[in-house]
């Protein structure tokens, strides 16, 4: 299918440093006003003031990222919830920067890696300078996938879960803009789910998480090898130490890859021939196999042949390429979002 024919994910954007300096913070606050009551801690660095914010909905859920500088304040008072009605849970994970909130008499402050929940039907105050990624779900999905009702308000766990679902998250926002809208409930699912055993360690939740937790743990356990192909350690067991994971749960993760043995050595051989294929003068292949683990010049020339179907030797050079642009931003606002948002 070509990319033309994938339907885009509904996206919407807000960039400050596009339009004029003078009328940016005004317009800001123009898109909060309902919600928020926004200021900046010190009034004269408006001019230097910066929104970035970046929104996909994804089926039932609305995810993104923002950055905002310098530091401001935002208050949810009982006017706004009364204005604008909204029925969502906002998870806002901290990736940089500085972020408190006081979340009707909770208080708490983040570091970068951690989230917090918030119900919108509350109030809620915070003051902020900082890059996250934030995630809003309407009440009725999240409180179905747990066990029983609680009070959410503020709720910010440190938990395996917890973890797992900041990288979720970050994943998410990476990503969004490839998916097509056939993935959309699939991902909204997994995703609430995911919370849901981040609030409640219950048997029931991590059981409708689980796929959302293989997939996360997979990714890191990935990233883990891609960040030490020439480790000549690389190893299940090393893998089980770093991801703080049985041996068990480590073969079952990889065992659509065809064992961690496998991909190992397929990923060592596809950085190889991106190496080898880039390369403007060709290296000494024998010294730069044994850098990336393989014990000998013949196992590597098997293997590598295997692999693509002819010789180090005859692997044809390539330039680089570049990733497509994210779809046209449609001419809407989060607020338009969350009112349809249920």
């Amino acid at each position: 299918m070509s990319n033309a024919s994938i339907p885009a994910v509904p996206h919407i954007r807000f960039d400050s440093r596009e339009l004029p300096a003078a009328t940016a913070l005004d317009q800001w606050r123009s898109n909060l006003s309902q919600s928020w009551d926004m200021s900046l801690v010190d009034e004269a660095a408006a001019p230097h003031f910066v929104a970035d914010v970046s929104m996909w909905r994804m089926d039932g859920l609305i995810v993104g990222n923002a950055h905002f500088g310098p530091t401001q304040t935002r208050m949810r008072r009982e006017k706004n919830i009364r204005a604008d009605q909204f029925d969502h849970y906002r998870v806002l994970l901290m990736r940089s920067g500085h972020f408190a909130c006081d979340a009707d008499g909770v208080q708490l402050r983040l570091a970068p890696g951690q989230w917090v929940l918030t119900d919108m039907a509350l109030p809620e105050s915070s003051e902020s300078a900082c890059a996250s990624t934030v995630a809003y779900v309407p009440r009725e999905m999240l409180e179905a996938a747990l066990p029983r009702a609680t009070s959410l308000h503020g709720l910010a766990p440190r938990n395996a879960c917890a973890a797992l679902l900041g990288e979720h998250l970050r994943s998410l926002q990476d990503n969004l803009s490839a998916a097509t809208t056939g993935e959309l409930p699939f991902l909204s699912r997994a995703t609430v789910n995911l919370i849901a055993a981040s609030l409640a360690a219950s048997t029931d939740n991590l059981a409708l998480a689980r796929p959302a937790i293989d997939s996360a743990l997979l990714r890191r356990a990935r990233r883990h090898i891609e960040e030490r192909l020439t480790d000549e350690d690389l190893s299940a067991e090393q893998l089980c130490v770093a991801l703080k994971v049985s041996r068990s749960t480590l073969y079952r993760l990889f065992e659509p890859l065809g064992g961690v043995a496998q991909h190992v050595r397929e990923r060592r051989l596809g950085r190889l021939h991106e190496i080898l294929s880039r390369a403007g003068e060709r290296p000494q292949i024998a010294r730069l196999a044994e850098s990336h683990g393989f014990k000998s010049a013949a196992h590597f020339s098997k293997a590598f042949r295997q692999r693509f179907g002819y010789s180090a030797r005859e692997v044809p050079r390539r330039g680089g390429g570049r990733a497509g642009r994210c779809p046209t931003l449609a001419p809407e606002r989060l607020e338009d979002w969350l009112g349809r948002l249920h």
